[in-house]
């Protein structure tokens, strides 16, 4: 289609979207936000779907297993590393950390905080038998001791200055390993039990998770009695219930809800940008998807600068590679993907492309614009002879497929970087046994071995050249945009989001006005 065919094409995509938003927020009923009567000291997130597992193990969700569990170091809102259930933490040798654990800290169900725990807890991660799905997340560790009870030491096998960070995000999360022993993973999901400000109540599949703040938590409780995390998936009612006050804050907001956010009396809209990129990740097993060639077509077929003006009014960024702006060594130098029908067309002829069918399986609500995306995406491959069709399936059954790498050809997916650093994103999705493990490439592998454990910053930064030039030719992903992320929430919340995406309600980052 001709550039001009592809701006009526958006135009319509724009009309329609104004239209569908405000058939939303007018069909949106009045109702409860969590089917019960609103406490006073309540606080509502609303999000686009639920909180499916509840042992952070198995999980990547960001807000409500946060606030359960603690980790032994925080981020926070500066980006920066704060202490957590570890007061302090040093090097004994290149390959050797000690970690000084916090005195008096218990679990939910009242057993004390050991070291003892942190070593089951990270151990349980890489356990073969285990199979969780933070697998790759430590796998630079050797072994853990615990000369003390508040002391932990853990050996690597090479140098790995980015263990105190690793520790930070998916996979940190303590566990209580006396309790998870007794009531097995199933037990655990059944009943979490965690050492963070939010302790579990009740959960309603497909509605909510309630959870109440734990009055003597180490780092004071929260401005809030209880929290409920609540699902809505579509954007629509969602904004309706925070603009109606059943709702204290949501996720995912896209920018053409952000002036009725702004409007509203009582509302206002927080803003970063991802520290991460909304990708399409592809069954690389799957024909013709196999073929680097047809990956290649796909993305040069996508106008990644159409999107972010037409569906994110002008916000993020067209990504250049699979390091998003921010990380250490994301190139400046280098050019956006392209944005080429004609070479897409070249490469499917070179591919020998034979019609087959390709599935984009979409979600509508769990990612920000992730439906409307699909189906601008679409006609984009339909253009260049690509048979392509979008299917729109829940998340609860996307998740499933991704676990099982049963998913029909490309998803949707909105990673973080976990530590600011490509191995906390390329490497954390992509290498051997990870969450996207369905690509191998012998000289990516080699290199990503290398450079985590390596403290050469020249050496670390030609791998990560390197292991990106081999991406951009394999694509296991298709990077599509660095996007901003968007919340709303009421005026009488002080409250600041994350680059990684992480809902923090500890109370140096949460205060609510009363009355």
């Amino acid at each position: 289609m001709s550039r001009g065919g592809a701006l009526s094409r958006r135009a319509f995509l724009r009309l329609s979207r104004t239209a569908l938003t405000a058939v939303a927020l007018e069909q949106a009923r009045p109702r409860s936000a969590h089917g019960q009567e609103r406490r006073p000291r309540d606080l509502v997130v609303a999000r686009g779907a639920e909180v499916a597992r509840l042992d952070p193990h198995y999980s990547v969700e960001s807000a409500a297993l946060f606030n359960l569990y603690d980790t032994l170091v925080a981020w926070r809102a500066d980006n920066r590393l704060h202490p957590a259930l570890a007061v302090r933490w040093k090097l004994l040798s290149p390959t050797v950390w000690e970690f000084e654990l916090r005195q008096g800290v218990r679990f939910h169900n009242g057993d004390a905080f050991t070291a003892a725990d942190v070593k089951y807890s990270i151990e349980r991660t890489y356990d073969p038998q285990a199979k969780t799905l933070v697998a790759s997340v430590f796998t630079t560790v050797e072994r853990i001791e615990t000369p003390e009870p508040q002391i932990v030491r853990i050996q690597t096998r090479s140098p790995d200055p980015l263990l105190p960070a690793r520790l930070a995000c998916y996979g940190g999360q303590m566990l209580p390993k006396r309790y998870v022993e007794a009531v097995g993973t199933q037990g655990l999901e059944t009943r979490p039990v965690g050492t963070g400000p939010l302790r579990f109540v009740e959960r309603a599949t497909g509605d909510r998770l309630v959870t109440e703040a734990v009055p003597d938590y180490w780092g004071g409780a929260i401005d809030a009695d209880r929290v409920i995390f609540k699902a809505i998936p579509e954007l629509g009612p969602r904004v309706a219930a925070l603009l109606r006050g059943e709702v204290d804050l949501l996720s995912g907001l896209t920018p053409d809800h952000i002036d009725r956010v702004t409007q509203g009396p009582k509302t206002k809209v927080a803003e970063i940008l991802m520290g991460g990129l909304y990708v399409l990740a592809v069954n690389s097993q799957r024909p013709p998807l196999d073929n680097p060639l047809v990956k290649q077509a796909l993305s040069l077929a996508i106008d990644r600068t159409a999107i972010i003006q037409e569906l994110w009014h002008g916000r993020g960024l067209a990504p250049n590679s699979l390091i998003p702006r921010g990380d250490r060594f994301y190139e400046e130098a280098r050019p956006p993907l392209p944005y080429d029908p004609g070479l897409a067309r070249r490469r499917l002829v070179e591919a020998g492309y034979r019609n087959e069918e390709i599935v984009l399986e979409s979600t509508a609500g769990y990612l920000p614009n992730d439906r409307p995306m699909s189906e601008a995406i679409i006609p984009m491959w339909r253009d260049v002879g690509i048979n392509a069709r979008v299917e729109i399936v829940e998340y609860s059954v996307l998740a499933q497929k991704i676990r099982e790498r049963s998913f029909k050809g490309l998803r949707w997916g909105g990673p973080v970087s976990t530590l600011a650093d490509p191995d906390g994103f390329m490497w954390r999705l992509l290498s051997p046994g990870a969450p996207h493990d369905m690509w191998r490439h012998a000289r990516f592998d080699e290199l990503g071995r290398a450079a985590r454990f390596s403290v050469d910053e020249r050496f670390r930064r030609d791998a990560y050249r390197e292991m990106t030039d081999i991406l951009l030719e394999h694509l296991p992903m298709i990077p599509v945009l660095q996007p901003p992320d968007l919340y709303g929430l009421r005026r009488s919340i002080d409250w600041s989001p994350y680059p990684i995406t992480l809902i923090d309600l500890r109370r140096y980052n949460l205060r609510v006005q009363r009355g």
